[in-house]
């Protein structure tokens, strides 16, 4: 029986909640720091006689709004009060503006058991009800059902990131709809909080003359007294952590201390309350791969020495040159396949989750050891799951920061990767899955046989010769032959996706890698063929059509 949570759950945005995997590790305030702000949210949620129902902070990147909102989130659910939390994330297709209130529904079935019932007798009487503007769905799915509870039942809802949904008017959509809503008479229990950058369109919506927005504001700066004071409790936090953890491979010196006070005072200094620098730092220090904080604390050190006799006071240019220095450790051999890695698993394929490592690693051809050699030096900035979480755990980057320095080339300089050149690296390396893939199902002895492999997997899954030849053909094979199936043709549906969108992109770029063209002319155009019938997005027929005349003209 279908249920009003399974047909939310069928719109909603994946990963998008208050404690999902796909936010591990959860941002939240370090114990002893943010104490004023979050003191100041907690009692707020339950001050019946406040001035405002609405919460804007922003901030730049990597102050801690996001660990601030995880932390008020976390409270307002311990007090049986959290209605719902969006994170917002581009990298994790957590962005879509159309989704966002049915996500925030999705939530307030699951903690208020009396909306559900009346979200039931909703979607009975209007079945198209998801399928409404985002408007609508926010006065049926959230305003009229709580309007029918009890008034006395606070609800907190949290937008986080809202600068990362998936375009700037939805984005001052959003902050209209709930400013309406605030400043109606309607006797909502509602207290809304927004989390975002400080971009120039949001402040514009946020102070404008003509439109009173009836809200709280707060401003996480850089370098404020609060903050310097909290990167020092953090900063000094976990250097005890890694000294008790890796206390054996540290030197001491005289006074049993470590790291001397001094290095400590350097740090802080140049962090300038700048929280995804100290965290970024501090686990390049704390490497388990390589376990020698003294070294890294030397390395750590002599960048911002460098920083500092350069002139810097800019501490984004000191993570960029973080940035910069973690990738210059990675051998020259190692670059390619880190590379394809990084990048590859950034792509949501089909709009599913991103793709775990131990299936992305057959997607691309890399081995066991060749996977863990490349991203070694990476583990400061990068979850790298173990072996035996490799089958269904993704890629996880700490802080977004490091992505958005990969695809930008004014920070990563020789180290920015461009949308075209990883597609060409990915379909490169992937490209030869199909003759991995096919060559494993040779043994049915027949086209026919390999035509119907899409109507008959249950019976070829079964069929020992094409499980023994299947993990013969993968880089990354499993020991369970269903898994390797699993595997081969989620990387076959992926490749199909993805090379059909390469060749579109192909049509209106004049740059073409050779590796690229070698494989385009000994592509065998006929095995796309095998996914017909399959629901696979592709690109549209005529690009196809040009792509044919592009190539009998090269």
């Amino acid at each position: 029986m279908t249920t009003v949570l399974d047909v939310l759950c069928e719109e909603m945005t994946p990963g998008a909640n208050l404690d999902s995997a796909v936010q591990w590790p959860q941002p939240s305030c370090y114990p002893g720091t943010c104490i004023r702000l979050t003191t100041e949210i907690q009692t707020w949620f339950f001050n019946n006689g406040h001035k405002w129902n609405f919460l804007w902070l922003s901030g730049p990147t990597g102050v801690g709004k996001s660990a601030v909102a995880q932390t008020v989130a976390k409270y307002a659910l311990e007090h049986d009060i959290l209605g719902a939390i969006y994170f917002f994330s581009r990298p994790n297709q957590q962005n879509k503006y159309i989704e966002v209130f049915i996500t925030l529904a999705y939530q307030l079935a699951i903690h208020f058991p009396g909306y559900q019932t009346l979200m039931g007798a909703k979607l009975v009487a209007e079945p198209d009800l998801l399928m409404k503007t985002p408007c609508i769905q926010l006065r049926k799915l959230i305003v009229e059902p709580l309007l029918l509870l009890s008034h006395e039942q606070k609800c907190v809802i949290i937008l986080d990131g809202l600068d990362e949904c998936d375009d700037e008017d939805n984005q001052l959509e959003i902050v209209k709809l709930i400013n309406d809503l605030v400043c109606s008479n309607i006797p909502l229990p509602i207290i809304w909080m927004i989390c975002s950058w400080p971009e120039s369109h949001l402040k514009w919506i946020f102070t404008r003359s003509d439109y009173a927005i009836q809200c709280w504001q707060e401003f996480l700066p850089i370098d404020s007294e609060e903050s310097r004071s909290d990167t020092d409790v953090f900063i000094c936090g976990q250097f005890k952590v890694i000294h008790k953890r890796y206390g054996e491979c540290v030197d001491e010196g005289t006074d049993s201390s470590w790291p001397p006070e001094a290095s400590i005072q350097q740090i802080v200094q140049k962090m300038s309350g700048l929280f995804v620098l100290a965290d970024t730092f501090l686990r390049y220090i704390e490497d388990p791969v390589t376990r020698n904080p003294d070294q890294h604390l030397g390395k750590v050190l002599a960048l911002l020495e460098y920083s500092h006799v350069t002139g810097s006071r800019n501490p984004m240019h000191d993570l960029d040159l973080f940035y910069s220095r973690i990738l210059s450790s990675i051998p020259d051999d190692h670059w390619p396949i880190t590379c394809q890695i990084l990048i590859a698993s950034t792509i949501h394929f089909l709009e599913t989750e991103q793709m775990a490592v131990q299936p992305l690693c057959n997607f691309l051809g890399i081995a066991r050891a060749k996977f863990y050699a490349a991203m070694s030096h990476l583990h400061s900035v990068v979850h790298v799951p173990e072996p035996p979480d490799a089958a269904d755990t993704p890629l996880h980057f700490f802080h977004a920061t490091f992505l958005d320095y990969l695809t930008d080339p004014t920070h990563a300089g020789h180290f920015f990767i461009g949308w075209l050149v990883t597609n060409n690296r990915v379909t490169v390396a992937s490209a030869g899955l199909w003759d991995l893939v096919l060559s494993g199902l040779q043994c049915l002895g027949s086209a026919i046989g390999l035509c119907l492999v899409w109507e008959h997997q249950k019976e070829i899954q079964d069929n020992e010769e094409v499980c023994r030849s299947l993990k013969a053909a993968l880089s990354w094979p499993s020991d369970n032959a269903h898994a390797n199936w699993a595997h081969a043709m989620a990387a076959v549906h992926v490749f199909r996706f993805y090379f059909s969108q390469v060749l579109s992109l192909l049509l209106v770029h004049s740059e073409l890698d050779d590796n690229l063209l070698d494989v385009l002319c000994h592509f065998d155009f006929n095995i796309l063929s095998l996914t017909a019938g399959q629901d696979i997005p592709i690109s549209p027929p005529g690009h196809f059509n040009k792509l044919v005349i592009f190539i009998l003209s090269s």
